[in-house]
């Protein structure tokens, strides 16, 4: 079965997700507050707004991984690139707002925010689903 005709299965699942992806969107295309996020984050290894955007694709992935029920590795891999297709394309949005921008280093964090979704889903949450 596919992660398409899961997705169907499961409306009540898919339809959280759904909501959660367009939460995603609104946040990521109405204008910034001034000042914007701190500029150091957890650690001061990068900027807040990254481990924001890692956070938040980790839990669309975590969420497209429950609400398809996702079991073969093959299958994860699709949570991820459809989660990191979206954080991408929602950059491309932002790069034609004036009061917003596209930024590499934000896409990056999305597809590793994704990429550790997917993994925590294969190895925490994957063998505990369906028993």
């Amino acid at each position: 079965m596919t992660i398409v005709a899961r997705l169907r299965e499961r409306p009540r699942s898919t339809l959280v997700v759904v909501g959660y992806a367009l939460v995603v969107l609104v946040v990521s295309v109405i204008p910034t507050p001034p000042g914007g996020l701190s500029p150091s984050g957890p650690l001061g290894l990068v900027g807040v707004d990254k481990w924001v955007h890692g956070i938040g694709y980790a839990g669309l992935s975590l969420g497209l991984g429950f609400a398809s029920q996702a079991r073969r590795p093959a299958e994860i891999r699709t949570v991820v690139v459809v989660a990191s297709c979206y954080g991408a394309c929602i950059e491309l949005v932002q790069a034609t707002l004036p009061y917003r921008s596209f930024s590499l280093a934000d896409m990056g964090a999305n597809v590793v925010g994704a990429v550790l979704g997917g993994v925590l889903w294969y190895v925490v949450v994957r063998p505990h689903v369906g028993r």
